[in-house]
């Protein structure tokens, strides 16, 4: 089987048919977040992006229903299944009713080296549905009802293995983690984001800057100052779960201010964290 990217898009006027776009939610029936270092699984009913972010991760969407339309760099393309490349702005997604999953994949890691090769150097890719649908209803069950960390993960290895066209036995397996990393990493969960430096880090861990900087990009698919943005936006989550007010969790999780914070919740999920923590409408499943 052969992906390649799509070169007839398919132009809609997705955003006519939202009647309030500055109320409703971005997931209006619900969504549910599992999610872990650098990676996460987002899966929802409905979902309706008009805010251009660009993920750090190269993004995976199925939909597990109806088609959805979605925006990458001025390409347009309606479809049930795309891979967009890290940092590529996504300027709009609308899925009414496609039950999509949404997979983020830090292609630098040695497991996702063969979504690397699905990409190529195109900013977006359709893919054909039928190698996922045998996920379907395992992808559709957990949208509905809490899964343990474990079955989310082994969704997320069996979905690349089919895109990439990898037999579990034989795919890239993944490095052994460096301490060294595992103790930056450590490091880094309860550093506040404003103090978060490559040679703060460095200095803890007993290792160069530019070592360190190498070293944390190969095993993790992230640098430092990426994976510190990733975590302060989970510590801020969970700080606004304990009932604290706005000003006090951007504090608290090491941003400089209320707009740092929206320009980070943005980053990772394309929504306002007001939107992402809202408990009317999101579950938050920590995978750690």
């Amino acid at each position: 089987m052969t992906v390649a990217p799509h070169t007839q898009p398919t132009p809609i006027t997705p955003m006519s048919t939202r009647k309030n776009d500055a109320e409703e939610h971005p997931a209006p029936q619900g969504v549910t977040i599992y999610y872990w270092p650098c990676s996460l699984v987002l899966l929802a009913r409905s979902l309706l992006l008009d805010r251009p972010t660009g993920p750090l991760s190269a993004t995976l969407r199925i939909a597990c229903a109806k088609p959805y339309f979605i925006e990458v760099n001025g390409q347009q393309l309606q479809t049930r299944a795309s891979l967009v490349a890290p940092k590529a702005e996504r300027k709009r997604i609308f899925a009414v009713d496609s039950e999509v999953a949404l997979f983020y994949l830090p292609l630098d890691m040695p497991e996702y080296a063969g979504v690397r090769a699905v990409l190529g150097d195109a900013s977006l890719v359709e893919l054909p549905i039928e190698i996922f649908e045998p996920f379907i209803p395992r992808l559709q069950r957990a949208m509905r009802e809490v899964v343990s960390p474990q079955e989310i993960k082994d969704i997320v290895a069996q979905v690349v293995a089919a895109m990439t066209r990898y037999a579990p036995a034989t795919r890239t397996a993944p490095a052994q983690q460096d301490e060294r990393v595992l103790k930056a990493c450590r490091v880094l969960d309860e550093m506040p984001l404003r103090d978060v430096s490559l040679e703060a880090v460095a200095r803890q861990v007993h290792l160069s800057s530019s070592r360190l900087r190498d070293l944390f990009k190969q095993q993790t698919g992230f640098t430092i100052g990426d994976y510190a943005r990733w975590r302060a936006v989970w510590r801020a989550a969970l700080l606004w779960q304990r009932g604290l007010t706005i000003t006090r969790v951007a504090e608290e999780a090491g941003f400089h201010d209320l707009a740092h914070a929206d320009r980070a919740f943005n980053q990772v999920f394309g929504m306002n964290p007001s939107s992402v923590i809202d408990p009317k409408f999101v579950t938050l499943v920590s995978c750690e």
